[in-house]
């Protein structure tokens, strides 16, 4: 079974994701990285050329906290 490094190593806030990362951090599918973005859950990424979006690690953290808490009131 392949480990996810990205659930086991912190994101760095200063550094930039792409989708695929975002995906594995969260450890969802990259079809549901998308779906997040297009129905509001996760912001719109920031566009660097037509196939490239990417997302700051800072606001992955701060999305990652906001679901916990989410999923803890429940």
């Amino acid at each position: 079974m392949q480990t996810n490094l990205y659930n086991q190593q912190s994101i760095n806030p200063s550094a930039m994701y792409r989708a695929r990362d975002c995906a594995r951090f969260y450890s969802i599918g990259l079809s549901t990285w998308w779906n997040w973005t297009k129905t509001g859950k996760a912001k719109r990424g920031t566009k660097l050329g037509p196939k490239t979006t990417v997302w700051e690690g800072a606001y992955l953290l701060e999305l990652k906290q906001k679901l916990i808490t989410e999923a803890e009131s429940c």
